[in-house]
């Protein structure tokens, strides 16, 4: 689902700020992970000194180093941020990706990027804005101390949020001296600090996400600090929180049960955790079912990502086909909830066997008709489901979501151009040479992963051709991670061969998340104020599917 994550230069723009205040603190380092789940996200390294704020921010996912430079004032407002981006593994000596400085004076925020002369873009924001950068403890500790120069126990800090250039509003309350909660993006942050203004851990409880204060910095390759040894602990840090158990069980009330299950893949050598839905049916009745299919990057049975809180695209389709008599598989990614890793750097070709053994499973279910299996796939997950469906014959039908028609090096380029324009507003040469300047980051990612490799050179037309069964196609028409036109594309291959049983359904002001979105923008996700799925993105596949699968 995420394919946007080659952007690296645009996303290294999408992180930026953290902060200082209050008495001068010895120069010595402060480290953070940040975890969702049992993954860890993100590394920092922040150190204070008297006006200054120098941070190191490795966001794991996006092969991206940030450091981030603050002027601070003793009302912990900041002047000034100077940003410098570089891929995980290149050295301080190399030349960076990209480096700006961003100057924020009573209502403005100036940005300038190094080539320039004079500031590219000017950003109108209320008196006291502070830079934001998802992720960063720095910014959250700045966020709290603002709060206290400000006073009271319900306070609101304007940030701005240098992905899409926004300013947010970061609503403060304490609960008590050392206690509070952050409430911004649709996130709420439960937050420790102590009473010298340092950010001593927190966490998302609905997203299982947390932030640790731990003892040694991280190394340079994004290796997670080790904790410090608990004799030599803060005694006041905030230990992890413990993320909540997904619920996985069928809503009250729902008209299907919903039963955890073990999917062996022998191929890859580890059982998949997932979870089916049966249908309420009566005695010795068989029902129709389907496999989901995930999108890029860790992601679990429900395909949830962590920083959306309530995005559950699967539970929600789940729930959808089990009202209208479709039993569903879902299941954990490996690495992810009740799945072992298994081999090292696997493919899209070696996940596709996860899914030909989760059909294997199902046609072995007493409550299942073997001979009504059909497949669900989001992005990534789309082109699984057409490999599959070009092997298969015996599947009543597959639903693409989402699904590019080009090779992954043609939906990176152009992923890359829409982040890098809108998150810098370049055109033109200027834009040329920053897509250029992001190539290192991106050749680096490739030349360290399997996964991108095959991405960036299959060619999901070659495969379409060759697939006979039923084909529902379901396209955001806002969607600028796969372009509402690739779904037509992706058509006119499967016809091509002979198949003349497809529909595309062009889900209007929707995204590639499958969320109702008019701008459509992925690197204004975070600004979205729901994580649900369009109802008629629903709509389409309970229309379709039933009459594929009598």
């Amino acid at each position: 689902m995420r394919l946007a994550a080659l952007a690296a230069l645009a996303t290294a723009g999408a992180v930026g700020a953290a902060n200082a205040q209050h008495a001068p603190h010895a120069p010595a380092p402060v480290n953070y992970v940040v975890t969702a789940g049992a993954d860890t996200v993100a590394t920092e390294t922040v150190t204070r000194d008297g006006s200054s704020l120098h941070s190191e921010l490795l966001v794991k996912a996006q092969g991206v180093k940030i450091a981030l430079r603050m002027s601070v004032a003793t009302d912990a407002t900041v002047s000034r941020l100077e940003t410098e981006a570089r891929a995980a593994g290149a050295p301080e000596s190399a030349p960076p990706l990209q480096r700006a400085t961003i100057a924020f004076t009573r209502d403005s925020v100036l940005v300038t990027m190094a080539a320039d002369a004079a500031p590219s873009q000017r950003f109108t924001v209320p008196a006291g804005t502070l830079p934001f950068v998802n992720l960063s403890s720095a910014v959250i500790e700045q966020i709290l101390r603002r709060s206290r120069v400000v006073g009271g126990s319900h306070v609101t800090v304007p940030v701005f949020a240098i992905a899409g250039g926004q300013v947010l509003e970061a609503r403060v309350e304490w609960i008590s001296t050392d206690s509070a909660t952050l409430a911004l993006g649709g996130a709420t942050i439960h937050a420790r600090m102590s009473a010298a203004g340092d950010f001593l851990g927190g966490a998302v409880p609905t997203q299982g996400v947390t932030f640790a204060r731990v003892g040694n910095a991280a190394g340079s390759d994004g290796t997670p600090p080790e904790p410090a040894a608990a004799s030599a602990a803060p005694a006041t840090a905030m230990a992890p929180a413990a993320a909540a158990k997904p619920d996985y069980s069928a809503p009250p009330g729902a008209p299907y049960k919903a039963e955890d299950v073990s999917v062996a893949a022998p191929k890859a050598g580890i059982a998949l955790a997932g979870t089916l839905t049966v249908p309420e049916r009566a005695s010795g009745v068989r029902v129709p079912a389907i496999v989901m299919i995930t999108g890029s990057g860790p992601e679990d049975r429900d395909e949830a990502v962590s920083i959306f809180p309530g995005y559950r695209p699967f539970r929600a389709i789940a729930d959808t086909l089990g009202r209208i008599g479709i039993a569903s598989l879902r299941l954990d990614d490996r690495g992810v909830g009740g799945t072992p890793r298994g081999p090292s750097d696997p493919t899209s070709a070696d996940f596709a066997d996860d899914i030909r053994a989760a059909l294997a499973y199902l046609r072995t279910r007493p409550e299942i008709d073997a001979n009504k299996l059909a497949l669900l796939g989001h992005s990534e997950g789309a082109l699984i489901a057409l490999m599959i469906g070009a092997t298969d014959p015996d599947l009543a039908g597959i639903v693409l979501i989402a699904g590019s028609s080009r090779t992954g090096r043609q939906v990176s380029d152009a992923q890359v151009r829409e982040a890098i324009r809108t998150r810098l507003n370049l055109s033109g040469a200027a834009l040329d040479s920053a897509i250029l300047a992001n190539e290192p980051a991106r050749d680096a990612q490739l030349a360290s992963s399997a996964w991108l490799r095959f991405w960036f050179d299959y060619d999901p037309r070659a495969t379409a051709r060759k697939v006979s069964v039923p084909v529902l196609i379901v396209q955001g028409a806002t969607d600028t991670q796969v372009t509402p036109d690739q779904a037509e594309e992706l058509a006119n291959a499967i016809r091509a061969g002979g198949n003349r049983d497809v529909t595309v359904r062009m889900i209007p002001e929707t995204n590639h998340l499958m969320i109702r979105d008019p701008d459509g923008s992925f690197v204004k996700y975070s600004m979205l104020k729901s994580f649900d799925v369009n109802p008629p993105v629903l709509a389409a596949i309970a229309d379709w599917l039933p009459a594929r699968m009598r």
